[in-house]
């Protein structure tokens, strides 16, 4: 029986999950870029692995400056430090835990005045924390011009909308450390008709779920501060999960199919009704 098994470029084993060694290796020996068309390349796989890499944005900051279309290619030492760098961050990515049903989640989150921060984890009984993955956006112009309150909402928001396989349908901690939003949008609060719309339809959008709210202050709040304060720039690329969703999505529909009503046969009745009038 094998200890662990390789499955779309990560080592899955008892302990957790991290990038497989082989692919790492690969991504290591890439040349550096010679132009825009190849960075974005590269940017692409690394992407893949961003899950791994809580601060990784702020060893690709002098990268994404050349991707914007006011910026000329100027592949400078700053450039070749980061593509380094980011390469020995890959080679010494930590393991990230298994998602386990029946450990406690917590989810924390955090945003600062050009992005949006959170973290994933499993508290043990022991006390241990442990990542399941890291997530981080920059902010849209639009949102730039929110509030803070509505930053910190929409941090919420992003949060529960990445991990939203892990967290609909069982109860989990949220945490933030912003005091008044936390009364705000506390599971025991209800919908705050005298708060800005956006906030209304984000507390109707929470009400799916089931969580508890804990305040903590950014200090103790870290890895969430510090993924807001340092966001990664999303880059666009073609990866072996999208198709693995794509595939469940397919299941469903298939497991749809096999109930005693189908959707053949909603849709079937549906034509049915409409044709009939």
């Amino acid at each position: 029986m094998k200890s662990e098994v390789e499955y779309f470029a990560f080592i899955v084993n008892k302990d957790g999950i991290q990038p497989s060694p082989k692919k790492v290796e690969a991504m290591l020996k890439v040349p550096e870029p010679e132009n825009v068309k190849e960075l974005q390349s590269w940017l692409g796989l690394v992407n893949y692995y961003r899950k791994f890499i809580p601060d990784m944005s702020t060893v690709l900051q002098p990268l994404n400056e050349l991707l914007t279309k006011k910026s000329k290619w100027n592949w400078n030492e700053n450039c070749k430090k980061s593509f380094l760098k980011i390469s020995k961050l890959l080679s010494s990515t930590k393991v990230l835990a298994h998602y386990d049903p029946n450990v406690n989640v917590e989810l924390a989150v955090d945003a600062s005045p050009y992005g949006l921060g959170c973290v994933i984890s499993h508290k043990y009984e022991n006390g241990e924390e442990r990542p399941i993955a890291y997530a981080s956006r920059t902010l849209t112009s639009a949102e730039r011009n929110y509030s803070q309150i509505e930053r910190e909402a929409l941090a919420i928001i992003f949060g529960v909308t990445r991990f939203h396989q892990y967290l609909y349908g069982r109860k989990f901690t949220l945490i933030t450390d912003n005091k008044p939003l936390s009364l705000l949008l506390g599971p025991k609060t209800g919908i705050p008709m005298l708060a800005a719309s956006r906030i209304q339809r984000w507390a109707i959008q929470l009400s799916g779920y089931q969580y508890d709210v804990k305040c903590k202050s950014s200090s103790e709040n870290a890895n969430a501060d510090g993924l807001s304060r340092l966001p990664l720039k999303e880059t666009l690329c073609e990866s072996p999960f999208n198709i693995f969703w794509e595939e469940v999505e397919i299941r469903n529909v298939q497991a749809l199919n096999e109930l005693p009503v189908s959707a053949n046969n909603i849709k079937r009745e549906t034509e049915k009704r409409f044709n009939s009038r």
